[in-house]
């Protein structure tokens, strides 16, 4: 069922939060963008938030603040800010969680949800992902590079009123979301590409289009990606992940195939001198896979080589 009234709160305004907030924005939802970026929410509540590429470039009239303690409780809210700043975030940001309130991750990589659910309450925590794309070029302007799925479900199995209703919401108001029962699989469909796209497009600072088409090497660069993903597979199915091979190679072949001029948010990380998400993605594999027994060479390699780039500047 569409609930028009829904009202979504987005914790962490970047580039994957302000596209999700302003294309539901724009069609009608209550939304309010939530981040600690002064000069961009300033921006956005000055002029509205400007969305350039796929879909026409225009502004967005939508909230934003950095202080969430002046909101009331909200219905959804989508978390899209930084792993590394999620325990934090949450926690000041608790009094927008209501009774039945719906929390959600999107982040990359996996091990969020244990964290939300500490904060909000096992009985609140959806699962989700998304193969959508995009990236700030400014305080209040974003690039939009696709109309791509995401996915939500409970976190621990099986499908919901709740779940159908917020995906129904979603959809309806132009983000495409699909009530998924086995969300801890569709996570590890996309924690499959992210061990790959991540750490290689940080490493050589290439944008997925010149790393896996235009380069006259693709097929090279093609196949180091497939290893580290039928790699992290075996760590899949040792954590009781049953999937195949075409299921686990999907969104990596997808948004190759969409091919995006983006760089990987990873890369943009380490391009700004942030920490990056390195050990929720190859690291939480590499973790995961020794408490299995499974050897995980490639993860290993791309978890090092991301903590000798970021050693450069933290």
């Amino acid at each position: 069922m569409v609930k028009k009234d829904t009202k979504v709160a987005v914790l962490g305004a970047g580039a994957m939060g302000c596209l999700f907030g302003g294309l539901l924005a724009e069609k009608g939802l209550d939304v309010v963008l939530i981040d600690v970026w002064k000069e961009h929410i300033d921006a956005i509540n000055s002029k509205g938030l400007k969305m350039d590429g796929h879909g026409g470039d225009r502004f967005i009239k939508i909230k934003a603040t950095t202080d969430p303690s002046i909101l009331k409780p909200v219905d959804a809210i989508i978390i899209m800010c930084k792993a590394t700043a999620l325990e934090k975030a949450l926690n000041n940001s608790k009094n927008i969680i209501g009774k039945n309130t719906m929390l959600m991750s999107f982040q990359n990589g996996i091990g969020h949800e244990v964290i939300m659910q500490k904060i909000a309450g096992k009985d609140k925590v959806l699962g989700g992902t998304t193969t959508q794309a995009s990236n700030i070029l400014g305080p209040g302007h974003i690039k939009n590079h696709a109309a791509l799925p995401s996915w939500i479900g409970e976190y621990e199995g099986g499908m919901s009123d709740r779940v159908k209703d917020i995906a129904e919401t979603f959809t309806a108001h132009n983000l495409e979301t699909i009530a998924a029962p086995d969300i801890k699989k569709r996570k590890w469909m996309k924690l499959f590409a992210l061990t790959a796209i991540g750490p290689l497009s940080s490493i050589f600072n290439l944008h997925h289009t010149d790393l896996y088409i235009s380069n006259k090497n693709q097929e090279v660069s093609r196949e180091l990606g497939k290893k580290i993903i039928l790699e992290t597979r075996e760590v899949a199915k040792a954590d009781g992940v049953d999937v195949s091979e075409d299921e686990c190679l999907e969104m990596f072949n997808k948004i190759i195939d969409s091919k995006q001029t983006n760089k990987s948010s990873m890369c943009f990380d380490i391009l700004n001198k942030r920490k990056t998400e390195i050990e929720f993605i190859n690291g939480a594999v590499s973790k995961i896979g020794k408490s299995h027994g499974v050897k995980t060479p490639m993860n290993d390699l791309m978890y090092k080589m991301i903590m000798v780039k970021e050693g450069m500047y933290l």
